[in-house]
């Protein structure tokens, strides 16, 4: 099994795009209609959202114009660039579990690939404030500091970790890793 280079789906990427664009707008008029009859949580909520969704906007727009690998494996380790929190190359003595997770919110169910580092810190300390801010709360919510999100990806998280599996396996660093 030779490298793999995984790029992000055109199609997931302008569906993404579209949501993105589509959620900002619904913000902007909701907080353009009425204000003074909204509470003070939902004035905050979707006034948050615009530039929330319209920065997730301008990432997916970004990706689709400069085109670049998300995730490159090989003998060196796991290089990620799939979302905007990413830490970049892993080498595989620093990865110690990797599995497919599933987070569900009220309104639907991500599957990521969860991946345990073996220095988070160094990993962290790498990274701006936002990011590192990102990926403390990825620990929070899925126990993992790297989740590769599979929404915009062309292959299988399946795909990914097998890969992953092998070149752990050939370095003799594999511990617990499975789906």
């Amino acid at each position: 099994m030779g490298p793999i280079i995984v790029y992000q789906s055109r199609g997931k990427l302008t569906a993404l795009l579209f949501g993105s664009f589509l959620l900002a707008v619904l913000c902007v008029l909701l907080l353009a209609r009425n204000p003074a009859s909204m509470s003070v949580s939902s004035t905050i909520a979707v006034a948050t959202g615009i530039p929330f969704f319209s920065a997730c906007g301008l990432f997916y727009l970004s990706r689709l114009l400069w085109r670049k690998p998300a995730i490159i494996i090989n003998n060196e380790g796991l290089a990620d660039q799939a979302s905007a929190a990413s830490v970049g190359l892993i080498r595989w003595a620093d990865i110690t579990d990797a599995r497919i997770i599933a987070l569900t919110s009220r309104s639907s169910r991500q599957k990521y690939l969860g991946v345990s580092l073996r220095n988070p810190d160094d990993y962290l300390a790498k990274c701006g404030p936002l990011t590192r801010a990102i990926l403390r709360a990825n620990v929070r919510l899925s126990g993992y500091v790297v989740n590769i999100p599979q929404a915009a990806l062309s292959v299988g998280l399946d795909v990914v970790l097998a890969h992953m599996e092998f070149y752990l396996q050939q370095r003799g660093g594999h511990e617990n890793h499975s789906k």
